[in-house]
């Protein structure tokens, strides 16, 4: 979806991965954030509308229905971080079997009539490398139709010299749970190569015990957060807090992202807290630590 957002007025674009054509917005932001759209088809008739309660949140929640209120479906909305000025674009590829329930979205870098350089190249062949052994790893379950993988992408940042990209996972093979999950890919497009974390620091710094101790301290603010809007929903005094993890406990980062307000570090948790899995860490949480030359420092001013 893209939108032009001019005062209190909205118009734009947005599409389905698996189709591709246009369907035009208009609508209005006011100003405590409630965005409302209408959506219109090839007769210019409405065929359809969002109400997003609060477009400020981090996390936007919307609703997307018929005129008539009918057929709801839940949307989320997440800002992409695209930037590029030499022409280049990022652009969905689809994957789908219907038969083992697998609806695959991966992004791809396109530069239209012109040819790619070879670090942009190079991205396209690593995401789709990993792309495919994200679906082979997944075991259907033996009930047929029942099984499903889903994978979708969030640009997290995307400039002429640099690409980090955020892959969600969801899983279903029967169990008693789906299962979910992020990986991600940062990607030098100037030095064509794939960055680690490492890359970010200077040499022999403590940098993880930095993030470790904001995470911690981020989760339980953010338990807190949820158990209090959860109370006032019920009707209920919040119920008394419990940490949700140390720092002992804290495992392995086991993937990270770049984008233009801090460094995103992802955690493998128990399906019980797995919505503290992502968390960002704003620039000056490490600022001391990154290399001077770092491409976070790009984006990083006290």
């Amino acid at each position: 979806m893209r939108l032009n957002i001019q005062g209190n007025n909205v118009t734009g674009r947005y599409f389905y991965d698996s189709i591709g054509e246009d369907i035009r917005l208009t609508g209005h932001l006011d100003d405590q954030g409630k965005l409302e759209l209408t959506e219109f088809g090839a007769k210019a008739k409405p065929t359809g509308k969002f109400v997003c309660k609060n477009i400020k949140d981090a996390e936007p929640d919307c609703m997307w229905s018929k005129p008539d209120g009918t057929r709801e479906a839940y949307v989320t909305l997440a800002e992409q971080h695209v930037g590029f000025t030499n022409g280049l674009t990022v652009v969905p590829k689809t994957i789908a079997n219907r038969k083992s329930g697998v609806s695959v979205s991966y992004p791809q870098i396109a530069s239209g009539a012109r040819s790619l350089g070879p670090g942009a190249a190079s991205f396209n062949r690593r995401v789709l490398t990993l792309t495919q052994k994200a679906i082979k790893e997944f075991e259907p379950g033996s009930e047929s139709g029942k099984n499903s993988f889903e994978l979708n992408y969030n640009v997290l940042l995307a400039t002429d010299d640099l690409i980090s990209v955020e892959m969600t996972e969801y899983s279903d093979s029967g169990g008693a749970h789906p299962n979910t999950g992020f990986w991600s890919l940062t990607y030098d497009l100037s030095g064509n190569k794939e960055l680690e974390l490492d890359d970010l620091f200077k040499p022999d710094t403590d940098y993880k015990t930095a993030i470790a101790t904001f995470v911690v301290a981020n989760i339980d603010e953010r338990a807190i957060a949820i158990e209090q809007q959860d109370a006032r929903t019920e009707g209920r005094k919040p119920s008394p807090h419990e940490q949700m993890v140390t720092m002992d406990q804290l495992s392995e980062i086991t993937n990270w992202g770049l984008t233009p307000k801090g460094l995103v570090v992802y955690f493998d948790f128990p399906h019980a807290i797995a919505v503290f899995d992502r968390t960002l860490i704003p620039y000056s949480v490490v600022n001391e630590y990154l290399k001077p030359n770092s491409p976070a420092n790009k984006f990083y001013s006290p």
